[in-house]
């Protein structure tokens, strides 16, 4: 019999086989353990390769897509039969006869980047019990003989013990576990962690102890002093480490975070060295840091009037587009206090093809560390049919982040990359100037926004609207508004880009 699986595989995919063929491969596998074992072998690496039955460990449960039966349906099912009872078999650890070599192969490499590959790791690759290293800034994909699938982001040093169980000193893990392979554990110094049927990220290796962000499901955190269980369910995270469990805050992309989310600051002046690094400050000097506030645009600078299809070059760089500037600004107070402010705004002629648009000097935009970005916005106080008024931040022609007045609710709210989902505030329009404040954390990768905070206050004061689990690129600002119905104008001032809160919520 030919033992070309890869090929055998391709044909029983896609039903191109006679009966004969069907039921000598039928016969070989099931007569030779040997050629059983390759075959499954064989299947695994397929299914880890091409992920047909097994859902990627970021991705959403998708509705299993139903395939006609092109040639023949009673050949067809026995072949379908064939392989779906060899993959639950394998993959379940079931097999009914297992040579004692081919038991020592628990996983399979299923994904490698270029960094893995000179490392010697290869896609395919079978892994028995043992330790292993992945490099600096690579990452790999793992199928788990117990049925889990893994992504291992490097730096990271792990041992398989197992073929559901893993040992993780430095580095992390993301780890989907479908029903059959719930009990998959991840053990660290800290405790471990048990899937109850999830998707989860463990980080491990760094003096703050063992992370566990769940994405969704149920897992199970042991410390290492304590044999009791601690429950941890979708959307939450906590720290394991000297024998406790401590809530910490949850992040969706912590597999792509750095092992040490806190960025470098070695003469402590608040200032991260690769933000200092950026505008060409000394990181070892506490008495050399960047300006924290970066950009401040008061529109008091500009002719007052309509324009048009025009551009006006101000201290913050260039304003193009239709408009129209303001003698007098906008002011904003809250909890006994008023934001610093001056005179001149920009209001948008209500249409909803044009706009106002800056363009930021790029050196002013640290691509490291935390962005703080705040403005003032004032609406009409009634809402016409699909009106919607808002700052949105640009990167080329994509759409990064929308903030302001929601066409489908009444509502300030915010929207981020294109998403099809608006987030509501709760805020309907009252003809009131409203002060927006956008922490954009590139580190932990979440975007947060806050709504009339007090000026003058810590942030640690301020009451979070709404989180993103992720972070908004652009080169680009832009001021518009319009409606379904006419025109709906809207007014902006006080526009702030800084590195700290105090510095764009004075």
């Amino acid at each position: 019999m030919n033992q070309d699986w890869q090929k055998w595989i391709e044909r029983l995919k896609s039903y191109d086989l006679t009966e004969a063929e069907l039921r000598e491969f039928q016969a070989a596998i099931e007569k030779d353990p040997a050629q059983r074992d390759a075959y499954l072998d064989a299947l695994l690496t397929e299914v880890g390769l091409e992920a047909e039955d097994l859902p990627n460990p970021f991705a959403k449960p998708e509705a299993p897509v139903v395939v006609p039966f092109r040639r023949w349906p009673r050949i067809a099912a026995i072949a379908a039969g064939i392989a779906l009872v060899a993959a639950a078999s394998y993959l379940a650890g079931q097999r009914l006869t297992v040579k004692p070599a081919a038991a020592t192969h628990v996983a399979t490499i299923t994904d490698a980047d270029e960094l893995a590959e000179n490392a010697g790791m290869r896609i395919g690759q079978p892994l028995e019990k043992g330790s292993f290293t992945v490099p600096d800034g690579s990452e790999i994909g793992i199928a788990m003989r117990g049925g889990a699938r893994l992504k291992v982001r490097g730096p990271a040093d792990f041992q398989i013990d197992g073929p559901d169980k893993i040992r993780l000193g430095k580095g992390r893990i993301s780890t989907y576990a479908p029903t059959y392979a719930h009990g998959f554990t991840v053990d660290t110094t800290d405790g471990k962690v048990v899937d109850l049927g999830t998707r989860f990220v463990t980080a491990a290796g760094t003096p703050s102890g063992t992370e566990v962000h769940v994405l969704e499901g149920l897992v199970e955190a042991f410390t290492a002093a304590s044999g009791s269980p601690h429950s941890l369910k979708g959307e939450n995270a906590a720290i394991l480490k000297g024998g406790k469990l401590v809530s910490t805050e949850f992040l969706a992309q912590r597999l792509i975070v750095p092992l040490d989310p806190v960025l470098a600051d070695q003469d402590g002046d608040g200032s991260p060295d690769v933000v200092e690094d950026f505008y060409g400050t000394k990181a070892n000097d506490a008495s050399s840091k960047p300006a924290a506030l970066r950009i401040e645009e008061s529109f008091a600078s500009y002719p007052t009037g309509p324009f048009r299809n025009a551009s006006f070059t101000g201290p913050q760089g260039k304003w193009e587009g239709t408009g129209v500037f303001e003698p007098e600004g906008l002011s904003f107070a809250a909890g006994g206090a008023s934001l610093k402010s001056s005179g001149g705004a920009l209001s948008t002629t209500g249409e909803t093809n044009v706009g106002a648009t800056l363009r930021p000097d790029p050196k002013q935009l640290s691509p490291q560390g935390v962005t703080y970005l705040s403005f003032l916005m004032r609406n009409p106080d009634k809402a016409t049919a699909n009106c919607f008024a808002g700052l949105i931040l640009y990167q080329d022609d994509r759409e990064e982040l929308f903030i302001g007045k929601l066409s489908v609710a009444n509502s300030y709210g915010s929207r981020l990359k294109q998403s099809l989902t608006q987030d509501a505030f709760g805020l309907p329009l009252d003809g009131k100037p409203h002060l927006f404040v956008v922490r954009i954390d590139r580190t932990r990768l979440v975007t947060d926004l806050f709504l009339d905070p007090v000026p003058g206050q810590p942030e640690s004061s301020a009451t979070r609207q709404f989180r993103y689990q992720d972070v908004p690129d652009f080169d680009r600002i832009v001021l518009r508004s319009g409606s379904g119905a006419g025109v709906f104008p809207s007014t902006f001032d006080e526009i702030r880009i800084g590195l700290t809160w105090d510095a764009v919520v004075p």
